[in-house]
């Protein structure tokens, strides 16, 4: 049914007139159906025991959990499909054009800032160099610390900060495992 929604969606030309050419409009949908199907196996199998195991951590150390948990749920959605924003950016690969490595963490760190300006034409779009540059493990690793760090500042808990990083860990961790860029466990399609 979602399928069918986006494809008649995507028949119309006010949509394919608003995207920028280098967006592959049908590559965004393809990859949204091939990891929304998995994520309610995960959230089954991972975050609700994550988040029983959470509150009552939180009940024992005496800090209410329930606001950051239901953020750490958001996180873990938004974390299952940040590796796919390259999507959103051209593919040139040429050497003089690609962005610097910081660049590249910031397209990862603050995605939904920098597609916006991209797609309002305020920014200059980036080419991020090669295919797919966050299905790899750094950059899971690199956005988990950012999590971390920003779950500090906004909770000042360790325990709300870690879970917070924990909940984005399991997002991008289970959309390389689909995209078998990590060989964890076979998953049945």
């Amino acid at each position: 049914m979602v399928r069918r929604l986006v494809k008649n969606v995507l028949k119309k030309p006010a949509l394919k007139n608003a995207l920028p050419h280098f967006i592959n409009a049908k590559l965004v949908v393809d990859e949204l159906a091939e990891h929304s199907g998995f994520i309610r196996w995960s959230f089954k199998r991972i975050i609700l025991p994550l988040a029983i195991f959470y509150v009552v951590a939180g009940f024992l150390v005496g800090e209410h959990v329930l606001g950051p948990l239901l953020m750490g749920i958001v996180i873990f959605l938004y974390a299952n499909f940040l590796p796919d924003i390259d999507a959103f950016f051209p593919h040139a690969n040429d050497k003089r054009n690609e962005v610097s490595a910081v660049k590249k963490r910031i397209a990862l760190f603050f995605a939904p800032l920098v597609i916006y300006y991209i797609l309002s034409g305020k920014q200059k779009s980036w080419d991020l160099g090669k295919d797919k540059p966050f299905h790899n493990t750094r950059a899971l690793l690199e956005f988990s610390a950012f999590l971390f760090i920003l779950g500090s500042l906004l909770y000042l808990s360790f325990l709300k900060a870690f879970f917070f990083a924990l909940f984005g860990f399991c997002g991008y961790c289970i959309h390389l495992i689909i995209d078998e860029k990590i060989g964890v466990i076979k998953i049945k399609r």
